[in-house]
């Protein structure tokens, strides 16, 4: 788990958690493939070599593999709020109703 510095302005905490992440824009015109680094109850940051320019509304897909099985967590609404190099964040349109999940999954591959 993420350990929120204490001059940090987000509301939440965020987890680090690396798996795939395959982002769209809304109208579908285009997708891009990145790596999640962290998330949380508002929004994910990514490495990606390619962006999409900020404000730009999308559809995020998370993937999360095991061993024997993968679980994908699709149409995430979102907009691209920070791009960097390398790098691209986005807040999500609703709180992210699965954040106690990677909590748990963590926990669990940890052991």
């Amino acid at each position: 788990m993420y350990i929120q510095d204490k001059d940090d302005r987000r509301g939440s905490v965020r987890f680090n958690f690396i798996t795939d992440v395959i982002v769209r824009t809304r109208d579908g015109s285009k997708t891009l493939k990145g790596e999640l680094n962290n998330l949380g109850i508002g929004g994910i940051a990514l490495k990606t070599l390619t962006r999409l320019q900020e404000g730009t509304p999308c559809i995020v897909a998370i993937i999360i593999r095991d061993r024997y099985s993968q679980l994908v967590i699709k149409d995430v609404a979102g907009e691209v709020v920070r791009c960097g190099d390398g790098e691209m964040a986005i807040k999500f349109q609703h709180r992210f109703e699965w954040l106690a999940l990677f909590q748990v999954y963590h926990a669990k591959s940890a052991v």
